[in-house]
């Protein structure tokens, strides 16, 4: 069933890939070839899921799986394994916090419908740090609406908080950040990722989110050594002489 799924997976991958008024008849064909492959009919194929769905560990199971080896099939064909790079700060230092399994599946029952995580903040955070949560999701729906939520929620030292909600529906890379631009100071990062249910759906056909390659950036700049430009460095041979208007503004604005 794994070896199925996982076919029935990169048909529906190359499916989203065809647009216009063919693209659910070459949907319907792949998935048909898929079936053919492994030599099952649709009704053998349709009675299985109908008696996984009722076993969801099993499925779930089958899915922890699925999860990596689709990991590793994008790595074989050229994805990259760490791409901290892609949000580096120049200057910078980043480090993945992220620390569940970066690879996983859910599914619209409970408990395989969520993941969470929760870090506090240690000696690696640094005033003005900034957090990046990033996936990449596939979606394996036989009917339904695709219901995929992410949050990121920073508390800050101040214990104000700030939050960044996504909402995933389609196959795509998602990504979502929360800076501390006022270098205030971090006490702790939270993220889940859930899916939902559709209740016009039925309840024995496949549903499954499969997110891979999840991680949760942190990036904090380092700090540069404070450069007078040449505007700010009067030559020996000319006295300063403030503008006015400049002037009393800045006196006007002069906090207490």
């Amino acid at each position: 069933m794994e070896d199925i799924l996982f076919d029935y997976h990169v048909a529906n991958s190359m499916a989203t890939l065809d647009y216009g008024k063919d693209a659910d008849y070459n949907s319907r064909l792949y998935k048909l070839g898929v079936l053919k492959k492994h030599g099952v009919s649709e009704a053998e194929f349709d009675s299985s899921m109908v008696y996984y769905t009722r076993h969801a560990d099993l499925l779930h199971s089958i899915y922890e799986n699925l999860a990596t080896r689709m990991t590793n099939e994008a790595l074989a064909v050229g994805a990259d394994a760490n791409d901290v790079n892609r949000f580096m700060i120049n200057d910078g230092d980043t480090a993945n916090i992220w620390s569940q399994e970066r690879s996983l599946a859910l599914m619209t029952d409970a408990p395989y419908n969520v993941v969470s995580f929760h870090a506090e903040a240690d000696s690696s955070y640094h005033k003005g740090d900034r957090f990046v949560m990033a996936y990449d999701t596939k979606f394996l729906y036989q009917e339904g609406m695709k219901n995929g939520v992410a949050q990121l929620v920073v508390r800050f030292a101040n214990d104000s908080i700030a939050t960044k909600t996504m909402h995933m529906s389609v196959d795509k890379d998602y990504s979502m950040e929360i800076a501390d631009n006022d270098s205030i100071g971090v006490k702790t990062v939270k993220a889940f990722i859930y899916l939902g249910k559709d209740s016009r759906a039925g309840e024995s056909t496949l549903k499954v989110m499969v997110v891979s390659n999840v991680r949760i950036i942190k990036c904090h700049p380092q700090n540069k050594p404070y450069e007078k430009t040449s505007s700010e460095t009067p030559t020996p041979n000319t006295p300063m002489k403030p503008d006015s208007a400049t002037f009393n503004d800045t006196i006007g604005n002069r906090p207490e």
